[in-house]
């Protein structure tokens, strides 16, 4: 079934991308619009080159706090981050060592050109689900929302995300999420990243 899909879809790009060679006159003013839009929604602007320049490598520094007033647990981690596709994605790639584990993860990062949004997801082995969000940009910050899994229930759980650019070689995520009893939220993640110079 995944296979017949993404054959269908190969396929329709393909359409897609061969369109421009038709003829003018045989294309409807609808058609033409709908291809128009699908060009300016595949084609990388302003703020994929912007994501772009966080391209390197990154140490970073982490803080934890389990439940509201937990005393914090500090971690440290370097990644490196690519930009991807022809430049419309950042994939980044993450190790570290968490509460005396070793730590994996792997981010992907993008802006969606229809929705006017920044998205992302994060896949790591302390789970085997996703956590995936849509940002809205305000100055230096872009602020996430979106849903994780919660592994004792299964369900999915909400989480705001607030990444602030202090400069092009530091930036600061901000995690909050669901206090226990529902009744608000809590920091309950802080990573400072820093470029590396050599």
């Amino acid at each position: 079934m995944i296979e017949r899909i993404c054959t269908y879809a190969l396929a329709a790009a393909l359409l897609f991308l061969a369109a421009p060679t038709l003829a003018q006159e045989e294309m409807s003013a609808e058609a033409a619009a709908e291809m128009a839009a699908w060009q300016a929604y595949m084609t990388p602007g302003e703020e994929h080159q912007k994501m772009a320049q966080g391209a390197g490598e990154w140490n970073h520094e982490l803080t934890f706090w389990i439940q509201p007033g937990a005393e914090p647990v500090e971690a440290t981690a370097t990644s490196t981050m690519e930009s991807v596709i022809g430049g419309r994605y950042v994939v980044e790639k993450m190790t570290g060592t968490m509460m005396g584990m070793p730590f994996e993860g792997r981010g992907t990062y993008g802006y969606d050109n229809a929705k006017e949004q920044y998205h992302m997801s994060w896949i790591d082995n302390m789970g085997t689900g996703v956590m995936a969000g849509w940002g809205t940009p305000e100055g230096n910050k872009v602020t996430y929302t979106g849903t994780f899994v919660d592994p004792a229930t299964g369900d999915d759980k909400p989480f705001r995300t607030v990444v602030t650019e202090v400069d092009p070689d530091h930036m600061i995520m901000e995690m909050y999420v669901p206090e226990p009893d529902g009744s608000g939220e809590f920091k309950n993640m802080e990573i400072h990243s820093y470029r590396k110079t050599s």
